[in-house]
């Protein structure tokens, strides 16, 4: 992992402004309450996460984005887990974390959850590519055997509200769209097929993290991956973000589920949350009707110190 250049603006953080900034636009996004009767799950980029100097002030903005939800897939946590520690500190006492060694790109991917909501059934593991499965892809002329993640996709198995589900976190290779559907094409063969399994992981199976696609829609390689082998992915709503990074250009990230096993419990609602259109208002209005560079002085605040992905969430019904 490699930080973002250090931006060259440093704006002074009014902590509680900007904690009831996050929470009136939640309420504008109409992310849904906390309810006896809902699961919300959500997954987010956290962005060089450990690599970036972020203020203490920026991880309790964090924890009050992802206090929005109940179980929210993470990726690209760096070895060092510093920061992480400061943020579930920030989070409170009913929160805790499991992740996974660092892979590709020394990265790990893992699961903050809220312990009064959801706990764990016991299942954490890597997925890994059984020794049977194998794609040819052709990456610089060179067709190889595609036999392995890159970054290991890494599921844990929660109960919420007598919702018994199993999340797989993922981070698809980014760099070769050849190797990145092929991954996307071993996840979804897996989930489809593992999905009528007797023992966990098995029904409930619910993919989602940072796909890389471009476009979500029929075209796109990893997503017609996804679609082909089984995999459902219900699109956010759009109306008021584009895509799911800062840019707006981009639909990374994603929920994807067996529709056979999972359908009935999906509640209709997925989206992503803007949070740099809530933050530093009066910053953002300065900027807003400015030039591009001026603009992208603003993004590159959020990138380094929050993230450039925003969080996508889910409603599930138990």
């Amino acid at each position: 992992m490699h930080a973002n250049a250090k931006p060259k603006v440093n704006y002074k953080v009014d902590l509680t402004k900007e904690l009831a900034n996050i929470e009136q636009w939640a309420k504008k996004r109409a992310v849904p309450k906390k309810k006896p009767d809902n699961v919300l799950a959500a997954t987010w980029n956290l962005t060089n996460f450990g690599v970036q100097d972020r203020q203490d002030d920026h991880l309790r903005m964090m924890a009050a984005i992802i206090r929005l939800f109940d179980v929210v897939a993470v990726q690209e946590v760096a070895d060092d887990l510093t920061d992480f520690r400061k943020l579930l500190g920030f989070l409170g006492d009913n929160w805790d974390a499991v992740y996974s060694d660092i892979g590709g790109n020394d990265e790990r991917l893992g699961f903050i959850y809220d312990t009064a909501r959801a706990t764990r059934k016991g299942l954490a593991a890597e997925l890994v590519i059984k020794g049977d499965f194998s794609i040819e892809v052709v990456t610089e002329g060179k067709k190889k055997t595609f036999t392995d993640f890159n970054r290991n996709p890494y599921m844990v198995n929660f109960e919420a509200g007598g919702f018994d589900f199993t999340l797989v976190a993922v981070h698809l290779y980014q760099a070769l769209e050849l190797v990145r559907a092929a991954e996307a094409e071993a996840v979804s063969k897996w989930a489809a097929g593992r999905a009528d399994k007797k023992f966990p992981p098995c029904e409930d199976i619910i993919v989602l993290g940072d796909f890389n696609m471009k476009v979500w829609a029929v075209g796109d390689r990893t997503y017609d991956e996804l679609v082909t082998h089984g995999l459902s992915l219900p699109k956010h709503d759009t109306e008021f973000a584009s895509g799911s990074n800062l840019a707006g250009d981009g639909f990374y990230d994603a929920v994807s589920f067996v529709p056979k096993k999972t359908a009935d419990n999906y509640g209709g609602k997925t989206g992503v949350f803007d949070f740099d259109n809530a933050v530093f208002p009066k910053e953002w209005k300065k900027v807003a009707k400015g030039t591009d560079s001026e603009k992208k002085v603003f993004k590159d605040y959020l990138r380094y110190y929050i993230a450039d992905h925003r969080p996508l969430w889910v409603e599930f019904k138990p």
